[in-house]
């Protein structure tokens, strides 16, 4: 007996959650550093900049980021949290549309059963860990929560017209707000309008394909003029489709190789989802005549052919027409939402699995089909065997290995150790496993690790420059700054505007004495990266060590801009205003860094230094004994206070008590033997 609705939902958060629970704890990876981690606008809503609102910088992406980091700032709890919840709802919303499919072809009286089997599959289907596991593919689980929901809404509104006459303006409305939603997630809603056409043909209109396209062709048409428009501009003129399209390959070269990632990648994970990788080796094709490069274009070629007499073909019997239609959607469901991504706009990555996301909904449609074929199959023809019990304890049985293959695909993404040694296992001809894992080393302190895996990329490609940058940084840390400063050059003969090899570099000067240049290289570092905000930092401080005052606030400010509660920061601008004179301004500057980092002792002693200034001499006391405080082995607050106390006659054994102690802190400091001769002094001097 298959449990009602209700219960069939329970049951698919429930199975979520278990399946995906062991990534709670899980690692920040890959992406997530500079996506996330490294970004200002992360740190809070009042932090989103203006141009978030472009469609191409996924804002809503980003805004759900910015909750997180309200919820648990950079505590990886709450990120996986929301990604399972995404996921859960995604299903969902699978579930309701596989029953709105089946509602529509009513007629041919379907097994509703079906629909919660096919969401589980979607729920639990191992393809799918790398685009819920790994936070940075939240994209693709949003934009198919609003494609989804663009979908039902639009034909619930459809249908509450057609078959009720109502007005269905609400609908019509809601559809085109996922509609625009989607658009804030991930640029792979622009096929979200031919799709209302795919499902109007397979699951609506009864007319045969040639009638139909005879009537729609034209509203297929007006709608293809203004999407055209729109992909042409963005692609040619407006810098690029997708805003990650950052790969060096002509876009016919893309597309020869897509039309083998497609069925040997894309579909054979779909259908057999082993050796899972977030780093596929695949080759690039680029010549039509070699066999193994047409090989992909045949079989790709078999599958659209399989897919059009699915489509055009009427089955002889009734019982199969939802089957028929289920698997033909399906199979134009993976099609067309992996055309933005596998047709002729080159990316960065040849093949990665979270573009698999959105496809999974038409493999979730086949397995319906297939599921209400497999119910036709005469397994045991002389025998009086339930057919329909044993194909579903098939499927549980698909289902309970599927919930294994995720659980133990996640253990792979525990942390960036675990997950780059597997993709080096799996990809040993690329760089990036090596390359990365080093950084996962790198990251633990294991330096010689590292640098076997950086130099393991090097092995593979010598000119590798984040390999050469990572194995400077690494030297540096070891100290052996000219072969760190060796590797940061060689890292921009490559790549002239890396920043962090411009960072890196800057450091090892600054190490080595080399001021003047690593003020310059930080200063490319902050060119080629307008929000590297350590570059702020550290080019803050190195300008007040060469007295450029003004730089120096500048640069603070500019900081301050993205980490505005920043103790230190507070503490260096406040410097650089008093040096400037600026005292009102420099007492407000300390008085926040006290505030936000109260067991910082430095801000309490250089208000108190403003307030001997102005002759404030209660507060400034008052200030020097917070300092000791915080701190009680600082000298120079000692001799500060010493000196109060003596100059102004408050307290002579508070004054030899503080000078005793600041040269007992710091017997060779410079005005020791005029310490020593003021002790004398007031040692021989009767108190008053």
């Amino acid at each position: 007996m298959i449990p009602s609705s209700f219960l069939q939902k329970l049951i698919l958060v429930t199975v979520i959650g278990l399946v995906y629970g062991n990534t709670f704890l899980n690692a920040f990876h890959f992406d997530d550093i500079p996506s996330i981690l490294e970004k200002p606008w992360i740190r809070g809503i009042d932090k989103v900049p203006q141009f978030i609102f472009s469609f191409f910088e996924r804002p809503l992406v980003i805004l759900s980021f910015n909750i997180n980091y309200a919820i648990s700032e950079f505590k990886v709890w709450s990120y996986h949290l929301f990604n399972i919840i995404f996921h859960i709802v995604a299903t969902l919303l699978v579930f309701q549309f596989v029953k709105q499919a089946l509602g529509s072809l009513k007629e041919f009286s379907p097994q509703k059963s079906i629909a919660f089997f096919s969401a589980m599959l979607f729920a639990l289907h191992p393809l799918s860990t790398q685009s819920i596991t790994y936070i940075s593919s939240r994209s693709s689980v949003l934009v198919t929560i609003f494609y989804l929901g663009a979908l039902i809404l639009f034909f619930k509104g459809f249908n509450t017209w057609k078959e009720k006459g109502k007005k269905s303006w609400n609908f019509f409305l809601g559809s085109g707000f996922c509609f625009l939603l989607g658009g804030f997630s991930k640029e792979t809603i622009v096929t979200l309008p031919a799709m209302l056409f795919l499902f109007h043909f397979y699951f609506i209109s009864r007319e045969k394909p040639k009638i139909w396209i005879a009537i729609y062709a034209k509203w297929m048409f007006l709608l293809a003029i203004p999407l055209l428009t729109f992909v042409g501009y963005k692609q040619f003129i407006g810098g690029g489709l997708l805003s990650s399209s950052s790969a060096h390959l002509p876009p016919t070269t893309w597309f020869l190789t897509q039309t083998a990632v497609i069925p040997f990648e894309y579909i054979r994970k779909m259908f057999f989802p082993f050796n899972l990788n977030i780093d596929v080796d695949f080759p690039i094709l680029n010549d039509w005549l070699v066999p193994e490069n047409w090989l992909g274009i045949v079989v790709l070629g078999l599958f659209m052919f399989l897919w059009i007499r699915i489509s055009t073909r009427s089955s002889d019997s009734e019982p199969f027409e939802v089957e028929r239609r289920f698997i033909g959607f399906g199979m134009a469901w993976i099609l067309l939402t992996l055309l933005p991504t596998s047709s002729f706009i080159p990316l960065l990555d040849v093949a990665v699995e979270h573009r698999t996301y959105l496809p999974m909904v038409g493999f979730a449609f086949m397995f319906v089909g297939g599921l209400g074929y497999a119910r036709t199959w005469e397994v045991f023809p002389a025998s009086s065997f339930p057919k329909t019990k044993l194909v579903h304890f098939c499927v549980v049985i698909i289902l309970l290995c599927f919930s294994m293959g995720v659980m133990n695909r996640n253990g792979d993404w525990a942390d960036e150790v675990t997950l780059w040694n597997d993709a080096k296992m799996k990809s040993p001809n690329l760089v990036r496993p090596y390359n990365n894992l080093g950084e996962a080393y790198d990251k633990l302190g294991k330096y010689d690790e590292a640098i076997i895996e950086f130099k393991g990329a090097l092995k593979i490609n010598p000119n590798y420059f984040f390999g050469l940058n990572n194995l400077g940084n690494v030297y540096g840390k070891q100290r052996k700054l000219p072969e760190a400063i060796g590797y940061f050059q060689r890292a921009l003969e490559q790549k002239p505007d890396y920043s962090p090899a411009h960072y890196n570099l800057a450091r090892a000067f600054h190490l080595t004495g080399k001021r003047e240049e690593a003020v310059e290289s930080y200063r490319k570092a902050i060119k080629s990266n307008p929000y590297f905000e350590q570059a702020f930092y550290n080019l803050a401080y190195l300008a007040m060590q060469l007295s450029q005052f003004d730089e120096a606030i500048i640069n603070f400010n500019k900081f301050l801009a993205m980490q505005p509660n920043h103790s230190k920061a507070h503490f260096g601008l406040g410097n650089g205003l008093m040096m400037k004179g600026q005292l009102d301004l420099a007492l407000a500057e300390y008085r926040k860094s006290a505030e936000l980092d109260p067991k910082f002792a430095f801000p309490y002693l250089n208000i108190a230094n403003i307030q001997m200034q102005t002759k404030n001499i209660p507060a400034a006391i008052e200030n020097f004994e917070k300092a000791l405080n915080i701190n009680p082995s600082m000298p120079a607050v000692h001799l500060s206070l010493g000196m109060v106390y003596h100059q102004y006659q408050i307290n002579r054994d508070k004054a030899l008590m503080h000078l005793k102690e600041s040269l007992r802190l710091n017997p060779n400091q410079s005005k020791a033997e005029s310490i020593q001769s003021l002790i004398q002094g007031l040692e021989n001097k009767q108190p008053t």
